[in-house]
C-alpha cells in the first residue's frame, strides 16, 4: 500500500471511529461540573472545573471558579470523609485555609457524585493586616 492508500486507509478509519461515537445507549446521570460552587465569608462563585483524584484511601477536590479556586485533602473510609486540608484562594478577593491549626472543617458525601466540604477558614483581615479572622465557608463539589 502506497502513501496515498495508507492516508486513505486512516482518513476512512477516522471517519468510522468518528462516526460510531454518536449518543447511543442510556443518557449519563453525572453532575455538571459547574453545579457547584465555592462560598468564603459572604462571597461566592460557581465552580466552572472540578477535579478529583482518588489515590488508595485518600481524595485531593480542586474547585475552580472563576475567580479564585478551592482545594480540598480528604481521608476516605469510615462513615464519612475526613477534612485534612483546605485551601481557598480569591473568591472575590478574599483568602483562607482550614486544617491543622486553622479554622475547622467537615466534609459529606451524597453517595459518589458529589462532596459537601463546610466549616470555617482562617482569613487574613484586609482591613487590619497581620490579624486574621475565622469566615464560614462551602465547597460543593461534584466529582
Amino acid at each position: 500500500m502506497g502513501i496515498r492508500g495508507f492516508r486513505l486507509a486512516a482518513a476512512l478509519t477516522a471517519v468510522v471511529v468518528i462516526a460510531g461515537c454518536g449518543m447511543t445507549g442510556t443518557e449519563p446521570n453525572e453532575p455538571s461540573q459547574n453545579s457547584g460552587h465555592v462560598t468564603l465569608g459572604d462571597k461566592s462563585r460557581p465552580t466552572q472545573s472540578v477535579t478529583c483524584t482518588q489515590v488508595d484511601m485518600q481524595m485531593t477536590i480542586k474547585a475552580v471558579a472563576d475567580p479564585g479556586h478551592a482545594r480540598a485533602a480528604l481521608q476516605l473510609g469510615g462513615d464519612k470523609p475526613v477534612v485534612k486540608t483546605v485551601a481557598i484562594e480569591n473568591i472575590d478577593g478574599l483568602s483562607g485555609v482550614s486544617g491543622g491549626d486553622a479554622g475547622k472543617a467537615e466534609a459529606s458525601a451524597n453517595g459518589s457524585s458529589s462532596y459537601t466540604i463546610r466549616g470555617t477558614a482562617t482569613v487574613n483581615d484586609a482591613a487590619h493586616p497581620g490579624r486574621t479572622q475565622n469566615v464560614p465557608f462551602e465547597i460543593v463539589a461534584p466529582c
